[in-house]
């Protein structure tokens, strides 16, 4: 028999043999079982008849990090020498699925990764792999490292990759906490794979088959469930637990507990804390959210789980860390006694911290229609420095960003950092005129800092502000911001009627109006194009291409008409909870570009985004 043509192996199946080379030393062992899908067949039945798409995939990306929270030996990787191996346990579940993908003529593999599955809601999940599924591979960021190890030498590709998943520290992120895979769209009754996490779930095709129901035989719709696990991090028993916990949560699916009452809807919670966990390095945030089941009072809701933490991070002496979980056991926004307290614990346990930093102090500011209050540092020594004010959006308090205080003082700056009217201590009124509390704090720190050279660094909805303000006050200098609502958001009802329930209340609470009474008052607020065109200082925006609250209208609007704007995007959601370490890095680049001097810092954070663009784009 004469052979065929013989030649390399195609150039974009090179990442799945890397991958091939890295799982050799695991020791698979597979389970299997049958998960009877009716619940979860009515349940996207339900949501289809409303509009909404589910994926088989996704109940059990859903139903895996519920499991995988609830086996947290089974939530782990193993590396190290084979005479020293080391194992280290993740706090986040993220679950990492595949994609069938056809790229120059060659059909291959590609991988996602859908971070924080234990919290994660079934529309979050959804729209993570509609996103992967939907998109163009070929162009999609995330998918950037695939791209690049396609192209690179075998030898340099597979040094890339493996300094990319090697690492325990960074194996969550790079190649997720547990593998999904599913051939159940062609007639593959069940199959097993070796997803290079401890455990790979693997989804065969759902079919009608017989079932036993109260002593009679019936037909429903039946999957064949497969779980394989490496024997070097967990035994038998308990990878058995796991996979009857996983058929269990499917064929009882719920999306979220049971409420047990309380103002907010604890799935949005957690969905929506994530940006601040990330991007202010909360500790131990992901075993928090994994108590919580409620808004309501008592053991296992979201005051008192979070003031727990907090109370046994300060008796450990942390008090840094503690400040911060009572500033999420106060997050959205006070609405009781419990959220009340905690308020007023995350301004002691700050005002402690601080005292080991003599340079940042407190600042009480009376305005015409109230107080605001601020921490402030750089102002001590009599020397008037250019002026950094931070802020964020409508549930951050000011104690969140009180540890950038001396990063600005080493940026040469004087800073303050503040939060919005009606938030924390702000007891201002967040209306139409709520902008002039800017120029109110310039005013009265302008005997003690050069108030002519100020930024601001607005982020969310204090963004907005920061824009209106600029427009009357010569002495702001330029406006940093992120996530900002500008004009679309303020009038578009159709938009509106879509926002998350937890922004639509914060936005009523601040504003001491009913939902609808406060939409409708918004209305007013918009900035027009007229007025950003007026703007005559650099704005730089950091937008994200799937964010729920701003409309992408918005960012449109200020590149047309502001006559200095940058912006960077991210394929993320509001708050870019993916990409915050990006996001501070290239708003602290901004603003040294804009101000100038100081070229080593500048060269240096310059570096420091550019790896970090690169480190994100790794992980496709």
């Amino acid at each position: 028999m004469t052979a065929g043509p013989v030649g390399p192996v195609a150039r974009e199946r090179r990442p799945t043999l890397y991958f091939l080379r890295e799982i050799r030393s695991f020791a698979p062992v597979h389970l299997d079982t049958e998960v009877d899908m009716t619940r979860v067949g009515a349940l996207r039945a339900a949501a289809l008849a409303e509009g909404r798409r589910s994926s088989w995939l996704s109940y059990v990306l859903f139903a895996a990090g519920r499991a995988l929270a609830a086996h947290p030996e089974a939530n782990a990787a193993i590396g190290g020498r084979v005479r020293r191996p080391k194992v280290a346990r993740f706090a986040s579940v993220n679950g990492k699925f595949t994609i069938d993908h056809t790229t120059n003529g060659q059909r291959v593999v590609l991988s996602a990764i859908v971070p924080d599955l234990q919290t994660a809601g079934l529309e979050e999940i959804q729209r993570q792999v509609d996103h992967y599924t939907g998109g163009d591979a070929d162009g999609l960021p995330e998918f950037a490292g695939a791209r690049l190890l396609r192209r690179l030498p075998w030898v340099l590709g597979e040094a890339a990759y493996r300094s990319r998943v090697r690492p325990l520290r960074g194996r969550a992120a790079a190649i997720g906490t547990v593998a999904v895979t599913s051939l159940s769209h062609r007639a593959v009754d069940g199959f097993h794979s070796v997803g290079g996490t401890t455990v790979t779930i693997g989804l065969g095709r759902i079919a009608d088959r017989p079932v036993v129901r109260d002593g009679a035989v019936t037909v429903a719709p039946v999957m064949r469930l497969n779980l394989t696990f490496d024997h070097r991090v967990i035994d038998g028993a308990e990878a058995a637990d796991l996979l009857t916990d996983l058929k269990r949560l499917l064929e009882e699916f719920e999306d979220a507990p049971a409420r047990r009452g309380g103002t907010n809807d604890v799935g949005e919670l957690k969905q929506f804390v994530l940006a601040h966990t990330r991007g202010q390095k909360v500790a131990g945030h992901e075993e928090v959210l994994a108590r919580i089941r409620d808004d309501a009072d008592g053991e296992g809701s979201w005051a008192a789980e979070w003031t727990r933490s907090a109370k046994r991070l300060e008796l450990d002496g942390k008090l840094l860390d503690a400040c911060r979980h009572y500033s999420m056991a106060r997050f959205p926004f006070v609405d009781g006694a419990a959220r009340r307290r905690a308020l007023d614990e995350t301004v002691r346990t700050f005002d402690e911290w601080r005292r080991g930093d003599p340079d940042i102090e407190r600042l009480e500011v009376e305005l015409p229609n109230g107080r605001v209050a601020a921490w402030a540092t750089g102002m001590s020594d009599g020397v008037r420095r250019p002026l950094l004010i931070v802020s964020g959006g409508i549930v951050t308090v000011k104690e969140q960003w009180g540890p950038t205080l001396a990063a600005i003082r080493r940026l040469g700056m004087a800073g303050i950092v503040t939060e919005m009217p009606g938030v924390g201590e702000n007891t201002l009124p967040y209306d139409r005129d709520a902008w002039r509390m800017l120029p109110g704090l310039l005013d009265h720190v302008a005997d003690r800092a050069d108030v002519a050279d100020s930024y601001t660094l607005a982020l969310s909805f204090s963004g907005h502000l920061a824009l209106r303000a600029a427009l009357d006050d010569r002495r702001i200098r330029a406006v940093l911001t992120a996530g900002a609502p500008v004009s679309g958001f303020f009038t578009d009802r159709e938009w509106q009627a879509a926002l998350p329930r937890i922004t639509v209340d914060t936005l009523a609470h601040l504003m001491d109006r009913k939902p609808d009474a406060a939409l409708e008052e918004l209305r007013e607020w918009a900035l027009r194009p007229e007025q950003l065109a007026a703007l005559d200082v650099p704005v730089r925006y950091v937008a994200c291409a799937r964010d729920e609250i701003i409309p992408r209208s918005d960012v449109s609007l200020l590149r047309t008409h502001v006559r200095d704007f940058r912006s960077l995007v991210h394929d993320d959601v509001h708050g870019a909870p993916a990409h915050s370490v990006e996001t501070q890095l290239w708003l602290i680049r901004s603003l040294l570009g804009i101000r100038g001097g100081n070229v080593p810092t500048a060269l240096a954070i310059d570096l420091l985004y550019r790896l970090a663009r690169l480190r994100g784009g790794a992980a496709g």
